[in-house]
């Protein structure tokens, strides 16, 4: 009776050790830019945005026409439909931090960017706040 109760005792700890440590304490939120910089940045599609999305979106095998990525980002209306349905928001501004699921991807077999660089974030993160300006 002895051996079983330090071997639930054991069992017990090794699960706590396990569950805590792996618990999501390293997870991170993706940073909003402070709203002052969206109420003083003027963001559109045409002026900031596209140059953006061809660099790290819409390039040659990632979201073009006939790529095997969702979506075709080449023109802002081929992009609208996965705007309005917030499909765009959610992968590249609230998964940011995630390697696999946050868009730019920081995958191995990537050809083009991994991250996108602090000020891209910032304008794509202001642009989605102004609910996508084409102009």
């Amino acid at each position: 009776m002895r051996k079983f109760i330090l071997l639930i005792i054991g069992i017990t700890t090794y699960s706590t050790i396990t569950f805590l440590t792996s618990s999501c304490t390293t997870d991170q939120l993706a940073e909003m830019p402070p709203l002052e910089l969206c109420d003083t940045l003027q963001v559109s599609y045409n002026l900031q945005v596209k140059d953006i999305i061809d660099t790290n979106c819409a390039f040659s095998g990632c979201h073009v026409a006939g790529s095997s990525a969702p979506g075709n980002y080449s023109s802002y209306g081929s992009m609208s439909p996965f705007l309005s349905d917030r499909e765009f928001k959610k992968f590249v501004i609230d998964l940011r931090n995630d390697p696999d699921l946050g868009m730019p991807p920081n995958w191995e077999t990537n050809p083009g960017p991994k991250d996108l660089t602090e000020e891209e974030f910032n304008i794509l993160s202001c642009w989605v706040e102004s609910e996508y300006p084409e102009n």
